[in-house]
């Protein structure tokens, strides 16, 4: 199967920013399907959810 310039580009771009992410520390990866997970703050909870299978976490953040 061959991708054509345009689809090549997006792939380039979308891993680039994959790979910032995984440096920044950011970014978390859900274990069931090893997706970005988005990331919400509500009080002193963060919760996340894969935007693929659904898959949700809650961590308790420390306060100071």
């Amino acid at each position: 199967m061959y991708i054509d310039k345009e689809h090549d580009d997006q792939l380039r771009t979308i891993r680039q920013e994959i790979d910032t992410l995984k440096v920044k520390g950011d970014a978390l990866f859900c274990k069931k399907c090893s997706h970005i997970m988005q990331g919400f703050t509500i009080g002193n909870a963060k919760l996340l959810q894969c935007g693929y299978c659904g898959n949700r976490i809650a961590e308790m953040m420390k306060s100071d």
